[in-house]
């Protein structure tokens, strides 16, 4: 990845009161790119996703596009007075012209974060430029001025301190469905050989194949921690994130078979055909949604060694999304919005839980037929029935997926004597430390090692 040369990361105007406090503002979009990684099902776009993007980050990018258009004096009025004392619009209109000489043509906004900075909020636009490719920071005071903005390098994902990547090869492969093909990577470690290997089978939405979020890459973690225990890993882009709207031939008529159930089990079977691995010894992995569709999976893939369910939902789809709901729209939304929110949003899944569809509404970005379908599978019952053991592993702060369900797996599991069950204090929803706050999702993180160790223990024994 291209960096930007060293005089780009010089402040432009800066007058944050303090670098190591941290930021908020993350309403509409942290909340809809929360229960994305969950239950909210964008399944075909990001749309729902732009139709609600943080006032913050709209701010930012309209600066920016001010800016780039040479709009400067829109540019500065966007500035509070304190900058303007400290810089003249002339000023400002120099030193970004300086820089755009030397990053060349602008291509795309690849991604935009924030993040709290005590009473500030900072937006992250992550710039790709002919040349460069940077981080625009514009940090934003109550009154929703620009407080001050420099150029940064972008975060990037790091390779967790228990890895070892001298000692494993990454294959590339493809996982194909009938006419579908997604791009896969086969983690393997570099001695010795008859691997067991786990398939990874992500949560909601359109996702790749680290499962990324933010910077963040759980499904990259596992892999590489894995590998260094001696199993390999299968992991592939999600259909959704290849296709889109493509990913069925009628998308009203998309259900979990279409969207997860069909590729997770053409990766189990194309493990099979793995000279490396050990055909006694393949596991299904799903984290999140993918944890709730792995019984359904098991059902069609009798051969597998066994499941290890990470954050999986024990209830219905709905009720999650309800008590999710219950949490994250007063903690983002001023109380009289947060009201109304609620009100239209419970009143939805109230229909839903009457299965009412007569109108043929998409309801929280899904279809009928994929809610319909839902109604028709309990995934603890299916989970009973099955002969694998099975490996439950829940945070104890992750507020999406919460202990209610994972004492409901073990409830419902009691008489089933091979299931191992381990929750984590301190781990959120994608088994990184963290508050159980939505916020969580800002900090750069790694599954935790002991659960990686954990899964390795379990395979092996």
């Amino acid at each position: 990845m291209t960096h930007i040369s060293t005089p780009l990361h010089q402040t432009v105007c800066h007058s944050e009161r303090s670098e190591e406090s941290k930021l908020s503002g993350n309403r509409n979009l942290r909340f809809f790119a929360s229960l994305r990684m969950t239950f909210l099902l964008l399944l075909l776009s990001s749309s729902a996703i732009a139709q609600t993007e943080n006032p913050y980050i709209t701010s930012a990018k309209k600066f920016f596009n001010f800016m780039q258009d040479g709009k400067y004096h829109d540019a500065y009025i966007m500035f509070d007075s304190s900058i303007m004392k400290m810089v003249s619009e002339e000023k400002n209109a120099t030193g970004w012209k300086a820089m755009a000489k030397k990053v060349g043509g602008f291509r795309q906004i690849e991604k935009a974060r924030t993040e709290e900075i005590q009473s500030y909020t900072a937006v992250y636009l992550t710039l790709r430029f002919d040349s460069a490719h940077f981080d625009l920071k514009a940090v934003f005071n109550k009154q929703g001025k620009i407080a001050g903005y420099s150029f940064q390098a972008p975060e990037e994902y790091k390779i967790p301190p228990y890895a070892d990547t001298t000692n494993i090869v990454e294959r590339k492969t493809e996982v194909k469905t009938g006419n579908y093909s997604m791009p896969a990577i086969l983690t393997l470690p570099k001695k010795g050989s008859n691997y067991p290997i786990v398939i990874l089978v992500h949560g909601s939405g359109p996702g790749d194949k680290d499962e990324t979020v933010e910077n963040n890459k759980p499904f990259k973690d596992l892999a590489l921690g894995l590998a260094k225990l001696g199993i390999a890993t299968l992991r592939y882009d999600k259909r959704t994130y290849v296709y889109g709207a493509k990913s069925v031939s009628d998308p009203a008529k998309i259900t979990q078979k279409e969207e997860t159930i069909d590729d997770a089990v053409s990766a189990l079977r194309m493990a099979q055909k793995f000279g490396e691995i050990n055909q006694k010894k393949i596991f299904l992995l799903g984290h999140s949604q993918g944890a709730s569709c792995a019984p359904r999976i098991a059902k069609e893939t009798p051969f597998i060694a066994g499941m290890i369910l990470m954050a999986g939902p024990a209830r219905a789809f709905e009720d999650v999304l309800a008590e999710q709901m219950a949490y994250l729209i007063p903690a983002q939304h001023p109380k009289k919005e947060a009201d109304s929110l609620l009100g239209a949003m419970n009143h939805e899944i109230s229909l839903i839980r009457r299965g009412d569809f007569s109108d043929s509404t998409i309801r929280f970005g899904v279809p009928p037929a994929y809610w319909l379908d839902l109604k028709t599978y309990n995934q603890v019952a299916v989970a009973k029935s099955l002969p694998e053991p099975m490996l439950i592993l829940q945070g104890e702060k992750d507020y999406q997926v919460t202990m209610k369900d994972f004492n409901l797996w073990k409830k419902g599991l009691s008489e089933k004597k091979n299931v191992t069950y381990i929750s984590y204090p301190g781990l959120f929803h994608l088994f990184f430390p963290g508050e159980g706050k939505f916020t969580d999702y800002n900090k750069a993180g790694h599954v935790q090692e002991k659960v990686i160790t954990d899964i390795a223990e379990w395979i092996k024994k």
